[in-house]
């Protein structure tokens, strides 16, 4: 795949965040990514690889996660929002942002706190507003179970051994077709050895903090219908478990019809970062908006 990326850290307030760095060609833009609820940087490397230099891209552990696993709380999208800023105005420049799932409504927070920070955005199967009962006595704990509960699983599963946590996602319904050398390279990469096993790098607190903010949170609900710049969405038809519908079901994606949607058909909300198809399509969404 692409080069292997750099390890850096940024130390923002008082905390420190650990990041991923794929150099660019000479006098690419700088693109910041931003990864999902339970994953890491390292979910980035395949868009990296399809990107080929067309830009230096700068992948963070958001708190609670992969090299940030140790950084306080609080949590929370606008905290996520403004460590990214904070980080951008260490590399100096403006940059693009490219967020997928919960990271697409952090990408879009960055943007609508810190306009000045942010050149554009894309999106990659987020950002629109999970389904959530209406009323003031819905259990949101039973709801983020609902909506998440195998990812919580997973990061709350003490694994006995590498190979036990690899063949869990060998057998995830949305990875019938297999998993590449490169992403189950990718997917232990997010494994630290505990009492008992390994487990991945994913504090189960911040999960849940930062989903709570997703169901319930007005101003995070709305970011996206609030947004009035034109942003690149891409859509994967399939959910998080490689069925229908998909994470964004088609319903959610014609109330923003002033956005762009760009449709990955065959993918699921996996697969759409991890296949080659998908890092592929994903690759050239955003090399449209670099040289937009």
């Amino acid at each position: 795949m692409s080069q292997r990326p750099e390890f850096l850290e940024f130390h923002v307030d008082d905390v420190t965040l650990g990041a991923l760095r794929w150099p660019g060609l000479l006098g690419t833009p700088t693109l910041v990514a931003v990864h999902g609820i339970a994953s890491n940087a390292w979910a980035w490397d395949p868009m990296a690889h399809h990107l080929a230099g067309g830009a230096e891209i700068i992948a963070l552990d958001l708190r609670g996660r992969g090299m940030s696993l140790d950084a306080d709380p609080p949590f929370g999208i606008r905290r996520h929002a403004d460590d990214i800023a904070a980080v951008i105005e260490q590399l100096g420049q403006p940059a693009f942002l490219v967020g997928h799932s919960m990271g697409a409504s952090v990408a879009l927070m960055v943007a609508d706190r810190h306009l000045g920070a942010v050149r554009d955005v894309i999106l990659v199967d987020g950002g629109t507003p999970l389904p959530c009962p209406p009323g003031p006595n819905v259990d949101i704990d039973a709801v983020l179970d609902l909506t998440l509960g195998p990812a919580i699983e997973r990061i709350t599963t003490v694994w006995p051994d590498r190979v036990s946590y690899q063949a869990s996602w060998a057998s995830h319904p949305a990875f019938v077709d297999g998993i590449s050398p490169d992403l189950e390279r990718n997917l232990l990469a997010e494994l630290i050895e505990v009492e008992g096993g390994f487990r991945a790098a994913v504090s189960e607190d911040a999960v849940r903090q930062d989903g709570r903010e997703l169901l319930v949170n007005d101003e995070v609900r709305t970011l996206l219908a609030r947004r009035v710049q034109q942003t690149t969405i891409v859509r994967a038809e399939f959910g998080m478990m490689g069925a229908p519908p998909g994470f964004i079901t088609p319903e959610e994606r014609d109330r923003y019809p002033q956005h762009r949607w760009i449709e990955a058909a065959g993918l699921n909300h996996y697969t759409v970062m991890n296949s080659p198809n998908g890092a592929a399509l994903v690759a050239e969404a955003v090399r449209q908006n670099l040289n937009s």
